[in-house]
């Protein structure tokens, strides 16, 4: 009987699909309905598509409005209910709001909003990385010969002792050795996924309550004062659960891979911002000039709390819970050393604005405002920040019947931001695992110093920007089209600089960034054709943006932003006097000629800290396109982007573990690459060695393609970031009269899809990558994939 020898090897490195009879993973075990059958040695064609679910979302919501001459208040509720697409998993949002306003008297006006929102996620959703255990495995390291109906099938297939059976196991050969916790007899690196996702219990449950009140007096015809609080308050909780199922299923030794005990965790945080705002608003004219005017205040208070205790989910050697499945901290055989947060931040503010008009076409604008931060040190932590515009209605001086309005603006301004409410204060924090003493085992809290020293002298980012641009539309408006300049320099950027750890800490916080943004934007819309019955209109935007970062820590270059990095293969870096993100990393070594230089084993020479370009584009735009006929309406929502560089985990994963169809198939010979060399196969290397002579040579497939993670050679899997994609397309009728009777006021229905159709992406992306869903800033590094949605909707008033 013919079987995969080395299916511990979560590769796709095996032999040829011949379609021959092979004993497949599950017929080895005596409870498995397939025992001792035999399958087709063949692929699988959709096998990582088949094992997502079709989400399905269901919305609904009533609306009820009241009325009179003093007074109106709405009540609104929402539901949506959605099942997601990794199986087992699941969303639950309920939206409740209400809104009342109530004229006191001629004068004085109340109003009172109230939204809240509850949300649960149930489902291992969030796991959007490198080995999360599902895309994390199909992307990376996975074998094209499963069937994913037999994976769900089998999600509880247990072997003879009662573990969990995988297709990731060590086989029939090395399956009787047992090994040290039996490792031999348990899943190699990964389960099912379906028994994964179906045993791992993580929840989310998130609660947001907004509430404002607002007041009004109309002290003259041209002074009014108000008043506002407002509060928006969210409390977040997260658990997770490992059961003892998996824990008796992993091989939980370090002779082996899989580690996963019987353990959870929990993280509750609670974030509030309250804000009591007060203003005296004047509104005036006189002859031909028009004023309006505010002072006021505002005071905001923020607080923010957690709690977090989470169990170490693979500390096999002295962790897991002492009685199965018994969720309580005082059952854990690990000290658990919660770690508690808590911290508040207050901002004062005053400001004023000013709007002064002429004749309805000429407009001077201006404003200032000032805060005062608790985050920032006692003796200077007030910045003040300007602003002046003005604006000019020039079509009120031209009488034609074409320019409808013309209309041409600019403005200046600056705004400050401070950090984080603890940035500045350095604080003594309680480590989660507590220090062991080696004597008598007794364990103690460990507490840590701060890591990162803070500049004295510290002071807000500024950003100053200038604005200008114009606004026309024509014939009727039917035509409209504008245009904006922006130019805009971030100075005093706060950011942390890298320290020797000779001097006590890592970082340096201090103002150290400056970085200038300028852009154009235009949009274009019109109806080309407008009939009595029939409407098209169509709206076309564009813009260009560069950012180059202009200054740097003294002594610096580069600075590397703190983002995950994807294995080092590629960091995020600003570059002075370049584009801003610039993505950085190892890439082909080449001679003057730009030929690429061969290593006399075949693989390519490398170069490190090379620069690939920036994750930015050159431009971005779209085009919306409405067709109504009637009561008929059919919008198409078109995005495009030219430009920007992003990097591929995935890619180079399924390079090295033989997953992508580019490690198989023919040469340029015509024979197999699998093949051995000797026998016509092997991947064609053509370049030249380190003297510059020619090199032209056949390398073993497995050995070309398992180069990029050994010399953590980024090139080959940095791609053009462009993009067309018809992003959203919807067909809506409005019922007519006859139709709904009187008992309705309107009836609609729709039919609605999103994320439709990814129309071009650049020649390099040849894997067809979506660059404006990338989980990351360099790119993705095994990511879930994007998802197409189809809706229909009903929509009734009465």
């Amino acid at each position: 009987m013919r079987f995969i020898s080395s299916s511990y090897a979560d590769e796709s490195w095996g032999p040829k699909f011949d379609g021959q009879p092979y004993a497949p993973w599950y017929s080895w075990f005596p409870d498995s309905p397939y025992y001792g059958e035999t399958v087709p040695y063949e692929a699988q064609e959709n096998n990582i598509k088949d094992f997502y679910d079709t989400g399905v979302a269901n919305k609904a919501g009533i609306a009820v409005n009241i009325y009179n001459n003093s007074y109106s208040g709405r009540i609104a509720y929402t539901n949506l209910a959605q099942n997601g697409i990794i199986p087992y998993s699941n969303l639950d949002k309920h939206f409740l709001s209400g809104r009342f306003n109530y004229d006191v008297s001629e004068d004085f006006n109340v109003g009172a909003n109230v939204n809240f929102t509850t949300q649960s996620v149930n489902g291992d959703v969030y796991s959007d990385g490198y080995g999360n255990n599902t895309s994390g495995s199909f992307n990376s390291w996975f074998a094209r010969n499963l069937d994913m109906s037999k994976m769900r099938e089998l999600k509880n297939l247990t072997t003879p002792d009662g573990y969990y059976a995988s297709w990731n196991w060590w086989g029939p050969n090395l399956y009787p050795y047992g090994g040290d916790d039996d490792g031999y007899q348990k899943a190699t690196f990964w389960f099912n996924p379906y028994t994964w996702t179906s045993q791992y219990d993580i929840n989310r449950q998130t609660d947001n309550l907004i509430m404002n009140a607002e007041a009004s007096y109309q002290i003259s015809n041209e002074l009014e004062l108000s008043a506002a609080a407002n509060t928006d308050r969210r409390n977040y909780t997260r658990e997770y659960y490992i059961p003892y199922n998996i824990d008796y299923s992993a091989a939980n030794s370090s002779d082996f891979y899989n580690y996963y005990v019987n353990s959870f965790g929990v993280w509750k945080d609670e974030r509030q911002e309250t804000n009591f705002d007060g203003r005296l608003n004047y509104r005036s004219n006189f002859d031909d000039f028009n004023v309006d005017a505010f002072v006021g205040g505002n005071l905001r208070f923020e607080n923010y709390n957690r709690f977090n205790a989470d169990m170490s989910t693979g500390n096999f050697q002295s962790g897991g819970l002492i009685i199965p499945d018994v969720y309580s901290f005082a059952n854990s055989a690990e000290q658990i050393t919660p770690v508690a947060t808590d911290w508040e931040k207050k901002v004062y503010s005053v400001f004023a604005k000013a709007s002064i008009g002429y004749q309805d076409f000429i407009y001077l604008d201006g404003s200032f405002r000032q805060d005062w931060s608790s985050a920032l040190p006692a003796d200077n932590n007030g910045y003040g920040y300007p602003s002046i515009g003005a604006s000019f209605v020039f079509s009120e001086l031209i009488d034609n019947d074409i320019l409808s309005y013309g209309k041409f603006r600019a403005g200046w301004a600056q705004a400050g931001n401070d950090v984080g409410a603890e940035s500045i204060n350095s604080a003594f924090a309680l480590s989660s695992n507590p220090y062991s003493n080696p004597i008598t085992g007794s364990s103690v809290p460990l507490l840590f110093t701060d890591n990162t020293f803070i500049d004295p002298n510290i002071k807000p980012a500024l950003n100053s920007s200038f604005e200008t641009g114009f606004d026309l539309r024509f014939l009727d408006d039917r035509i409209a089209f504008n245009a904006t300049y922006y130019n805009e320099t971030r100075k005093d950027e706060i950011i942390p600089v890298s320290l020797s750890s000779t001097n006590g800490a890592q970082n340096y916080l201090t103002n150290a960034g400056t970085s200038e943004r300028e852009g154009i934007e235009l949009t274009l819309q019109g109806a080309p054709v407008q009939t009595e019955d029939f409407l098209w209109d169509v709206t076309v935007n564009w813009a260009q943006n560069s950012t180059i970062v202009t200054a740097l820590p003294q002594g610096l270059d580069t600075y590397d932003l703190n983002t995950s990095q994807a294995f080092d293969f590629v960091f995020v870096t600003h570059k002075l006097n370049e584009e801003w993100g610039q993505l950085r990393g190892a890439g082909f070594a080449r001679d003057e000629n730009g030929n690429k230089i061969i290593n006399p084993n075949g693989t390519y020479a490398v170069e490190q800290n090379q620069f690939f370009g920036s994750v930015l584009p050159d431009f971005t735009g779209g085009i919306l396109n409405t067709f109504a006929y009637k009561g008929l309406s059919l919008t198409a929502s078109i995005d495009f982007q030219k430009g920007g560089q992003f990097f591929s985990l995935s890619e180079q994963w399924g390079y090295y573990s033989g997953l992508l169809e580019e490690t198989a198939g023919l040469n340029d010979k015509g024979n197999p690459k699998r093949d051995a060399v000797a026998d016509g196969g092997g991947v064609h290397v053509t370049g030249v060695d380190a003297n510059g002579n020619n090199v032209d040579m056949y390398v073993p497939a497995l050995n070309y393609y398992g180069q990029w993670y050994s010399n953590r050679l980024a090139e080959p899997f940095i791609h053009d970031a462009s993009y067309v994609k018809l992003r959203e397309l919807s067909l809506s009728y409005n019922l007519p009269d006859r139709i709904i009777g009187g008992f309705f006021n309107s009836a609609s229905v729709g039919v609605i899809a999103r994320n439709v159709w990814l129309i071009a992406v650049s020649d390099d992306n040849v894997h067809g990558w979506d660059p404006s869903e990338m989980s990351q800033v360099y790119g993705e590094n095994g990511q879930l994939p994007g998802t197409r949605s189809f809706g229909f909707n009903v929509r009734l008033t009465f």
